[in-house]
């Protein structure tokens, strides 16, 4: 994701937001369950969308555009729209009094006037006025509410608006969405799917483990969270893409040239040419490590979990260093892969999947001198087979396998991990490396290029069950 958010930045056009879940939420959205799962969620949401209305800020500041000022105008309503809580008045009671008002005015008038004879004429004149009037008093007892929402509709149009003003597009790359509680995913990605996907200015990004995310739950009123091909597309799988067994070389070109750019970016300036005659992942393969082959085992040994390959390659320098070697060799390959297996996966493994896993290996292994295995599709579910593929003890090579044999029966196939057999390497109970390539009852061929494994099915007592 890191790598991707340094490829966007070089487009002056986009506002890239990358979002680590990790540093999201607080400690009571993650150990309080007691508080209520929409609180959760909407605190959850609120920081995804305040990282975007930062971004938002930062892109109008660096890059300002010809409607600028009301760009910075529609992201201050955007940050109302997102921080301040929804208030409206109520009124509690309303009290109407009517008022009759009668009044009553009398006068007398009068005028003295001579007459021709010098006598006074005196004459006098009354009148009367009454009015009538009726005036309602009406008073109203108001209370302030608050209500802690989000409205969509205002929320995208906010959200428009700097878009359009600001004249730039989004992308927002989502990383390590499986460390957010399980029963909070699919509610925050049913906000996600409201506020800000069906804006046609942003692209969303999100790395997850497959195992670990839920993006979606059945309800009595439908489906909540993304519903994938639909709301949004699935990527290729990064476990299946990085199988050693597909592609020996090219694997073995990618994993060097990672390992590349991994060191270039935390060495000195031109280290790795200066100190090595290295400016390239080939010529890294080839003069880092004894030979070519020696790289190649290290693909191996990582079993598609780049995590690993960094780690047993930083084991087997040191290791090569202390040996006073000046390149790796397949040995401190091979110690560096046990010790990785002993330090990072094997003390986390409780008794019961160390048990699973006991009988994985001696079956497989023990009997068959093999190092995969088919497992039906519908046992891909199950929690010991999730928990293993989570500790990295057993990894994907193929899924959706139809065989032959069984019609209308579909199988996952896995490879046991490089560290449960290492020490087998180069004894009598060594299993086979490599794709078999001859027809043979007990074979089946899952890849494109007829290389073939053996046919080693386990069923669902294996697991326990």
């Amino acid at each position: 994701m890191k790598v991707l958010e340094t490829a966007f930045l070089e487009d002056s056009n986009l506002t890239v937001v990358y979002i680590d879940c990790r540093t999201l939420g607080s400690t009571s959205q993650f150990s309080d369950q007691t508080l209520p799962i929409g609180r959760r969620c909407l605190a959850l949401f609120r920081d995804f969308l305040l990282a975007i209305h930062h971004a938002l800020l930062e892109h109008i500041v660096e890059y300002p555009s010809a409607q600028a000022n009301d760009a910075w105008e529609a992201a201050v309503r955007l940050e109302s729209i997102v921080t301040e809580p929804l208030t409206k008045l109520r009124a509690n009671r309303v009290e109407t009094e009517a008022i009759d008002e009668r009044s009553t005015q009398a006068g007398v008038n009068g005028t003295i006037a001579l007459s021709p004879k010098g006598m006074a004429e005196v004459k006098l004149g009354t009148n009367v006025c009454s009015t009538h009037a009726r005036n309602d008093r009406q008073n109203t007892e108001y209370t302030v509410e608050t209500e802690d929402k989000i409205i969509f509709p205002e929320l995208y149009r906010h959200l428009r608006d700097v878009l359009k003003f600001a004249e730039t597009n989004i992308v927002i790359l989502v990383d390590e969405w499986s460390s957010l509680p399980a029963d909070v995913q699919p509610y925050l990605a049913e906000f996600l799917k409201r506020g800000v996907l069906p804006l046609k200015e942003a692209t969303m990004k999100i790395s997850a483990l497959e195992y670990r995310c839920k993006f979606s739950n059945h309800t009595p009123n439908g489906l909540i969270g993304f519903e994938l091909g639909a709301d949004i597309a699935t990527a290729p799988d990064l476990d299946d893409y990085y199988v050693f067994d597909r592609n020996p070389n090219q694997i073995t070109d990618v994993y060097a040239d990672m390992l590349f750019r991994h060191l270039t970016s935390e060495l000195e300036e031109d280290y790795l040419q200066k100190t090595f005659n290295v400016s390239s992942g080939r010529q890294l393969a080839s003069r880092l490590f004894t030979e070519r082959a020696t790289c190649a085992e290290l693909s191996r040994a990582c079993e598609g979990v780049v995590r690993d390959l960094i780690n047993i390659f930083t084991k087997a320098f040191f290791d090569s260093q202390r040996r006073g070697r000046d390149s790796i060799d397949k040995l401190s390959i091979v110690d560096s892969a046990r010790q990785w297996f002993e330090q990072d996966k094997a003390q986390y493994l409780d008794d019961e999947l160390q048990g699973v896993l006991r009988k994985i290996v001696d079956d497989v292994i023990g009997k068959r001198r093999a190092r995969s295995f088919l497992l039906p599709r519908e046992l891909e579910r199950h929690p010991i087979v999730q928990r293993l593929f989570d500790a990295r003890v057993i990894h994907p090579m193929q899924r959706g396998y139809a065989d032959k044999d069984n019609p209308g029966v579909r199988y996952n196939i896995y490879s046991i991990d490089y560290g449960t057999y290492v020490d087998l390497l180069g004894t009598s109970k060594e299993p086979e490396l490599d794709l078999i390539e001859r027809d043979e009852p007990d074979i089946v061929v899952p890849f494109d290029d007829k290389r073939s494994i053996r046919r080693i099915v386990l069923h669902r007592e294996v697991l326990g069950d």
